[in-house]
């Protein structure tokens, strides 16, 4: 009976230990209130980010508790203190930056304290070496003197400033001009042949006769933060306060008028002035797209296309633009005309045309000036393509001239440009080779950097150099943690991993503001992932997740000092 007893006293024992080692952790964060931090050691590909949601607190937490200035630059091996259940009890005055991407694998030693030297390799460019120690492609350039992050070639030895080191601040002057500087600098690669083969083996020509010199647009809006949202059918509230906590001051929402006027004459504007109303009431510049004309002003119904008789569009932006005068900023007429999907009129006499849709935005342009002449009147954003047919494409670049032929400087007072740079950092230019990049890397128009300069180029081969481009729509596309195969025509968003997806879109605001002649910078897309649903090939772009959570690209750009 003792044995039993004995027995029986020795598995409680064990018990109690067992229960001891298990609560032990718990019972060490219990104390003092539940404010006692446990730890977490860093692990490869591990960010502040995933880290801080893993715990379900902040990264504005784990930065405070921590002393961490820059939530880009933890390394392997970091044991961070994780305040778990608890909040900052100390508000910063400056907030701590919280771009939560995913970090470069590092060594498993702290950062060191002195500047490296990096030899530069076939294949590398500025920004990825930046990204490969844990620092920026600015402090290399400061501590290199380079002026231009593209000019670095194979053997050149970069000093390598250690992370977080200080250097001499940067003084980049802001945008004060209401025009941008009349000398057109000199493209980083020529735009493409004038003369090019198209698809089905036809040659196009393009003539390069410039058009009169124009004098500078009626209203002229410098560089600026944007961001396209959707919000039909959303909760405006919500939206709202997340464009508000990104600290943008545009905002795009397209407008597609075969929704809004589904019978000639009968137009909706309930929705549309829900929008207005939350987007005008918090203080944003609102930018309105407006395409797609309905079934009963075309002569087909497939795909989306112009109106037969542009007099209906015209109509339609008169009753638009006298609706919300004053309310409304801006409008863009049309999206990617030169792409059949968005200009499917060959069957009733509205074949692929530049000069055809220089002719529906001049009826657009002068509806909206009669009835708000302060509205600023953007030309349609362009597709980047360096494809050729009649049937299907016609390249940004060709087209954009033959609407300088047909007169677009008179009827625009920004020229509309997508600059998507595809799995390409925004300081890189074609045609490098990168072998990170296999794909979407042999043509002009697949590069940020390309496409503003050509297009700025072209401008100025038109004695057009007084007006802005106005970036409608750019971004970069990542498929990281998004479940499902990847469609192959879209293969280059599984090159750009979220911390690259976050520093692109940083760079690429910070070249708009440096070049000079780029007005507000659309960013795609906010809440389509959330819209559309997960298995939309928007969330690839989406700032918000299917959730509604912020990825790490919607901390990068709240980051920016704007």
């Amino acid at each position: 009976m003792q044995r039993v007893y004995r027995l029986f006293i020795a598995i409680g024992l064990l018990a109690i230990m067992v229960s001891v080692l298990i609560l032990a952790p718990r019972l060490a964060s219990a104390q003092d209130g539940g404010q006692q931090p446990t730890q977490h050691v860093v692990q490869r590909g591990e960010s502040l980010y995933g880290i801080a949601r893993q715990y379900g607190v902040t990264v504005y937490a784990i930065a405070q508790a921590n002393n961490i200035s820059n939530p880009n630059l933890i390394y392997v091996g970091q044991v961070l203190k994780i305040p778990v259940g608890t909040t900052p009890t100390v508000t910063p005055t400056t907030p701590v930056p919280t771009t939560p991407v995913t970090t470069t694998p590092a060594p498993t030693t702290p950062p060191p304290t002195t500047p490296t030297v990096h030899v530069v390799k076939a294949g590398e460019n500025l920004y990825r070496i930046a990204l490969q120690y844990g620092t920026t492609v600015q402090a290399i350039s400061q501590v290199n003197g380079i002026t231009n992050p593209n000019l670095i070639y194979v053997g050149m030895q970069l000093q390598i400033p250690a992370p977080g080191a200080v250097l001499p601040a940067a003084t980049t002057p802001a945008v004060v001009a209401t025009t941008p500087p009349a000398t057109t600098p000199a493209p980083t690669t020529p735009a493409p042949a004038a003369t090019s083969e198209a698809a089905g083996g036809e040659v196009t020509e393009v003539a390069t006769t410039p058009a009169p010199p124009s004098g500078a647009p009626a209203s002229a809006v410098p560089f600026d933060y944007g961001i396209q949202v959707q919000l039909f059918g959303q909760d405006t509230a919500v939206v709202v306060d997340k464009l508000t906590q990104l600290g943008v001051r545009w905002v795009k929402q397209e407008i597609s008028w075969a929704t809004f006027e589904p019978t000639k004459g009968n137009i909706n504007f309930d929705d549309i002035d829900t929008v207005i109303d939350a987007l005008d009431g918090a203080g944003f510049n609102i930018m309105l797209t407006v395409y797609d004309a309905p079934d009963w002003a075309r002569g087909a119904t497939e795909e989306n296309g112009p109106p037969t008789d542009n007099q209906d569009f015209a109509n339609f932006m008169t009753v638009l633009a006298s609706r919300y005068a004053g309310r409304v900023d801006a409008y863009e007429i049309w999206k990617e005309p030169n792409l059949r999907r968005e200009w499917n009129g060959k069957t009733y006499g509205k074949p692929l045309s530049a000069a055809g849709y220089v002719d529906l935005l001049r009826a657009g342009f002068t509806a909206v000036k009669a009835a708000d002449s302060a509205a600023v009147v953007v030309s349609a954003g362009l597709a980047p393509t360096g494809l050729d047919s009649a049937d299907n494409a016609i390249s940004d670049r060709n087209f954009l001239r033959q609407m300088y032929q047909a007169g677009v400087h008179n009827v625009a007072d920004a020229i509309g440009v997508h600059p998507f740079g595809f799995g390409n950092p925004p300081d890189s230019t074609c045609c490098e080779t990168n072998p990170q990049i296999t794909g979407w890397d042999d043509h002009p128009s697949f590069f940020f950097q390309n496409t503003l300069q050509d297009y700025r180029a072209i401008m100025g081969e038109f004695n057009d150099s007084g007006r802005f481009l106005w970036v409608t729509e750019f971004g970069w596309g990542s498929s990281e943690n998004l479940p499902g195969d990847v469609n192959p025509n879209l293969g280059f968003v599984e090159f750009t991993s979220l911390d690259e997806q976050s520093q692109y879109t940083i760079r690429a605001f910070q070249t708009g503001n440096e070049l000079g002649f780029v007005g507000p910078m659309f960013l795609w897309n906010l809440n389509f992932c959330e819209v559309f649903g997960i298995g939309s090939t928007e969330c690839y772009w989406s700032l918000l997740d299917p959730a509604g959570n912020p990825k790490p690209v919607f901390f990068a750009l709240e980051s920016i000092e704007k």
